[in-house]
């Protein structure tokens, strides 16, 4: 059996790998990370518990651990017990500052008996003022909306006041966990830092009724991190409704004289298009109905064209056609050197991932994996070849660079094809029963949608 007790301890050895994995996450994987009123964040030595939505596998963790980390602190987090059964696998996460807690669907109740002691380890996190992160969602979601939240994180948040007389002072900080895209690399990140808030308004009532304090807290910690996260929380019109928030964000943001590639604005937007569709649903039942079905129809056309809104009612500049395919042609040559010179480990960070069942798991393999491991492994032996044939290291490092430079520019100039060819794809069903009728409800959802909106 592992042993959790001294996990709080500063590890140098941990500092030495997060600057690694820092570098990695914040200036590869990711293009952009946004840390949004990074000011609300406790001081270094408060007892703070941090909690957030959970949608991304273990890259949720890994942003807030990099929203945390900067100053210094090693925050120990909480995980769910079944992935710790492989004792090497358990070593690893408990290297990385992770506690299991057992859910009734994780194990025998052996294992749930040993969530009071792993409860009671958690709380003396905070009593020493430490830093400890839980997913009260208990689970991550695959898409954008919340889950109810578990009664593990207030049981820890109650415990620690109880074991100081309830005088701690614990701060809870709400976390919002936004990504522009799950699954792609070189995709954008951010995370919003709620203002922290105290629990004490509860202790009176924990005292006589633990399961109603228990109860109350995570009401209330929902409420928090909810209000920063564009929840979808109309589920028999998930997919319609989050189809309308890809579709109107950027007439929204360009109408307001925002930027519209910006992730920060685009989450902005995103929650006023959800929260103008709710509103509609309560306001005007029947126009919502005729939205969310010309809503349906619209993108089961896309699917089966194989277009994306983007180009529907779009006004084509053949100039800037030509120039853009004259671009791709005159870079064509850096796609080939960083596609011949990264080959290898995109494909085996793809065939491992691809093993992975769960898709909302795929970028934490992707990062981990590839990112993290198997591109710096295979740079490192590029270096050394180039150099023993060149007989200059130098010549290899400017090798590698440009391996390295060129495969990210790589993702950009598949994107940029994939896009090019959508294009021409839409010019050549311009005149088809099925572009016209994707003008048509454009034309209608877009009008329903701006008078709203504006």
């Amino acid at each position: 059996m592992i042993s959790f007790d001294n996990i709080d301890q500063h590890s140098r050895w941990y500092d030495f790998f997060m600057k690694y994995l820092s570098a990695a996450h914040n200036h590869v994987y990711y293009r952009n990370f946004f840390i949004i009123h990074p000011e609300n964040i406790p001081p270094k030595g408060t007892p703070t518990f941090v909690i957030a939505n959970h949608q991304n596998g273990m890259m949720d963790a890994m942003a807030i651990l990099h929203t945390m980390y900067k100053d210094g602190r090693q925050p120990v987090f909480i995980a769910r017990g079944d992935i710790f059964k492989k004792d090497a696998v358990a070593r690893v996460l408990r290297f990385l500052k992770i506690l299991p807690v057992y859910r009734n669907r994780d194990g025998g109740r052996d294992d749930i008996k040993k969530d009071l002691a792993i409860f009671n380890r958690a709380a003396r996190v905070l009593k020493k003022g430490g830093t400890l992160v839980i997913f009260p969602e208990a689970g991550h979601q695959s898409g954008h909306y919340m889950s109810t939240f578990k009664k593990g994180f207030s049981r820890i948040a109650f415990a620690a006041e109880e074991m100081n007389d309830f005088k701690l002072g614990v701060q809870i900080l709400p976390l919002n966990i936004h990504y522009s895209n799950y699954f792609n690399f070189q995709s954008d990140l951010m995370v919003t830092c709620g203002e922290p808030f105290t629990y004490d308004e509860f202790f009176d009532l924990y005292k006589e009724s633990p399961n109603q304090a228990y109860l109350a807290l995570n009401e209330k910690a929902r409420a928090r991190v909810k209000e920063m996260t564009p929840d979808i929380d109309i589920p028999e019109y998930y997919n319609e409704i989050e189809a309308l928030t890809h579709i109107m964000t950027e007439p929204l943001l360009r109408h307001k004289g925002l930027k519209p590639r910006f992730l920060p604005n685009q989450k902005d937007a995103a929650m006023t298009i959800i929260a103008a569709i709710r509103q509609l649903r309560e306001d005007d039942p029947s126009r919502f109905t005729n939205l969310m079905d010309d809503t349906r129809q619209y993108t089961s056309l896309l699917q089966k064209t194989g277009l994306h809104h983007w180009v529907i009612n779009r006004k084509i500049s053949v100039p800037k056609l030509i120039g853009r395919i004259f671009l791709m042609l005159l870079t064509l040559p850096l796609f080939l050197f960083g596609y011949l010179n990264n080959f290898l480990p995109v494909w085996l960070t793809q065939r491992l991932t691809n093993k992975v069942k769960d898709p909302m798991m795929h970028s934490t393999f992707q990062y981990s994996i590839g990112t993290a491991f198997t591109f710096p492994v295979w740079y490192i032996i590029l270096l050394v070849v180039v150099s023993l044939l060149t007989h200059h290291f130098w010549i290899g490092l400017i090798y590698i660079a440009l391996a390295g430079i060129t495969g990210i520019l790589n993702v950009h100039y598949k994107r940029a094809l994939r896009k090019l060819g959508n294009v021409f794809r839409a010019l050549r069903m311009k005149n088809s029963e099925a572009y016209q009728m994707l003008c048509i409800l454009n034309k209608t959802i877009i009008g329903t949608m701006e008078g709203m909106l504006y």
